[in-house]
């Protein structure tokens, strides 16, 4: 596991992928950057709506403003992970053919295909969407709020990253069964690499090291089930 993790680390500042994965963030940055900017009265009513619901806070107007403020910040925020995730989806192949070509050498033999992975990553974003405006009064609760943030992020990336990763290259067979081999382990990366979405400004490049990480992980593993 720790070579996977040193190889995914160098890999993020390979020319190749570092140029397909600045493409997503910049435009998502950019999309919701306008739309804050031409909609930020109603965001603003929209925040002033959530807080005059909150104990304690809607008589005190200057927590409120700052509550407004650090909405609005972490909104735009998940927005840009959200859609910096759908982005990659579609270009994540390219990446995948680039670890490929660098180290493990497979041929492809898989059964995904672009359809596939814009609907298993659409499915996930819906799931992460509905749950995050059900548990969005929990984003003001200090602890809740990264107990929650950390779940969700984990049911958005685990299942589509893991499909982005392997399924270009894997068969439907080999691919049930590296998902049904080490679920606990899968399960475990997804987690802790959830947590760096923590982390301001890094997290929209985390999906990127996922991203990588899964690769490196699914194809020595594919690699080991063949044979190679």
């Amino acid at each position: 596991m720790l070579e996977i993790l040193i190889k995914s680390i160098k890999d993020i500042f390979d020319k190749k992928i570092l140029f397909t994965s600045l493409v997503p963030i910049i435009v998502a940055a950019i999309f919701w950057g306008i739309v804050f900017f031409v909609f930020h009265s109603q965001i603003n009513d929209f925040f002033v709506y959530l807080i005059s619901h909150i104990p304690f806070i809607s008589d005190s107007n200057w927590i409120k403003n700052i509550i407004e403020v650090i909405g609005g910040i972490f909104i735009y925020y998940q927005l840009l992970i959200i859609t910096s995730t759908l982005i990659v989806g579609v270009i994540a192949d390219k990446i995948v053919d680039r670890i490929n070509e660098k180290y493990y050498h497979l041929k492809k033999q898989g059964f995904g295909s672009f359809i596939g992975s814009i609907g298993i990553t659409l499915k996930y974003n819906l799931i992460f969407i509905i749950l995050f405006i059900i548990l969005l009064p929990t984003m003001f609760i200090p602890g809740v709020n990264i107990i929650v943030n950390i779940m969700l992020w984990a049911i958005l990336i685990k299942n589509p990253i893991f499909y982005d990763s392997i399924a270009m290259y894997a068969s439907k067979e080999e691919y049930q069964i590296l998902k049904n081999d080490k679920k606990t382990t899968t399960f475990i990366i997804a987690f802790l690499s959830a947590l760096l979405f923590l982390v301001p400004i890094l997290g929209v490049f985390v999906y990127i090291a996922q991203l990588l990480l899964f690769t490196h992980y699914n194809l020595k593993r594919l690699k080991e089930l063949r044979g190679e």
